[in-house]
């Protein structure tokens, strides 16, 4: 499957920092949850995907979008940074996670 190549990671409120979640088994869309934000890496299309859970705090929003960069300059500084809100997906973004 395509999104083995896909990295995900997940907002930690507590130390204002990502973690990365392992995804070996199903679509993305199976980890996202309403009160989380996601950084999902595409490296495929060279983008970094910021997802908002409708319920997430402002604070995990003020957190990625300070620490996405950082993220994404891992991986790749020419990869786009894109940011979307649970409900408002655009197509290439549902398949991407499956949805």
């Amino acid at each position: 499957m395509l999104e083995k190549q896909f990295l995900l990671f997940k907002i930690e409120e507590e130390n204002e920092d990502f973690i990365e979640i392992e995804v070996e088994d199903g679509p993305i869309h199976m980890f996202l949850d309403s009160f989380s934000i996601f950084v999902i890496i595409d490296p495929v299309n060279k983008e970094v995907w910021i997802w908002h859970g409708e319920k997430a705090s402002i604070r995990k929003k003020f957190i990625a979008a300070q620490k996405a960069p950082e993220i994404r300059d891992n991986y790749g500084i020419d990869f786009k940074i894109s940011a979307i809100d649970e409900g408002s997906e655009p197509a290439v973004f549902k398949n991407l996670v499956g949805l």
